[in-house]
């Protein structure tokens, strides 16, 4: 009896020994009063992160929910009742997202993206949100790669690319970041 009891003690100790440890990187307020938090899960590779809603704790990328992100902060910032967030998890590419709670209706609104760099301005308004990144990855012949979200249709499927910023008319432009990754040789 003594053993059983000693195994399962040392079994107990174990498991509480690997529970993950979320650490907080970020908190911002959104627009409903509510919180999002970006939380990190050390691994030995980088961290992995989450995001934490309304009291849940989920996966911080939602639109691969197959790939396990792994990597170290590049940014992590509150502008305007939004999460901007993005990670470097293998050169040359940065994967993040932007999160909210549109102003208006309350309900959570992302905007995903992989780019060679951070993100600079974020338009917004109650009904739509652009993500607006540099081209330094020359994928497409263009200085500018513009994500949208609308609250009617979501997320477009693909980047705009554009040689001008995105009319200011109707919108909020919101600067993000000034810094650039550096260079890693494939953007040349």
């Amino acid at each position: 009896m003594i053993v059983r009891l000693t195994t399962l003690g040392l079994l107990l100790f174990a498991a509480t020994a690997n529970a993950t440890q979320l650490t907080l990187v970020r908190s911002c307020p959104l627009d409903d009063g509510s919180q999002v938090a970006l939380l990190a899960e050390p691994t030995v590779e980088g961290n992995r992160f989450h995001l934490k809603i309304d009291g849940t704790v989920g996966t911080a990328f939602t639109d691969m929910p197959d790939t396990d992100f792994i990597g170290t902060i590049a940014l992590a910032k509150c502008v305007d009742g939004s999460l901007i967030f993005a990670i470097s998890y293998g050169p040359p590419y940065l994967k993040g997202a932007v999160v909210r709670k549109n102003p208006v209706s309350h309900r959570l609104e992302r905007i995903d993206f992989s780019e060679k760099a951070l993100p600079r301005w974020l338009y917004v308004n109650s009904r739509e949100m652009q993500l607006v990144i540099p081209n330094i990855g020359y994928e497409v012949a263009s200085r500018y790669l513009v994500y949208h979200y609308s609250a009617s249709d979501g997320q477009s499927s693909e980047p705009a690319a554009r040689d001008a910023l995105p009319s200011k008319r109707g919108f909020e432009k919101l600067a993000i970041s000034r810094q650039m990754p550096r260079s890693s040789g494939h953007d040349k």
